[in-house]
């Protein structure tokens, strides 16, 4: 059995440069933010990464709980003076993300 077999939800993550992205496939509910947090954060803190790139291309799912994990991210990427963005949404991810007003913040969709 494989790791996606296993969990409905992974993340990969790659530096390139000043670059940190984190690549996510299966869905973000309540019980994968966690592992999607761990993914993440440690990018935002590195003194390296001046931008973070979450790429939600194979996320199938987005509930108010992945919701939540996003603006904890982009808030804790502005206070270490990072950019934040998402990149190649879903319409299913980006009508929760709109209806939210996710869009609402400057230069976060992509």
């Amino acid at each position: 059995m494989t790791a996606c077999e296993i969990s409905p939800f992974a993340v990969r993550t790659q530096r390139s440069g000043t670059r940190f992205v984190a690549t996510c496939r299966g869905e973000m509910d309540v019980t994968t933010c966690d592992l999607f947090l761990a993914a993440v954060l440690p990018g935002i803190t590195d003194t390296a990464t001046r931008r973070v790139s979450i790429d939600l291309a194979e996320v199938t799912f987005l509930s108010a709980s992945g919701l939540r994990s996003l603006l904890l991210l982009l808030c804790a990427a502005h206070h270490n003076g990072k950019s934040f963005d998402l990149r190649r949404t879903q319409p299913s991810v980006r009508r929760v993300l709109d209806l939210f007003g996710f869009d609402q913040f400057r230069g976060t969709l992509g």
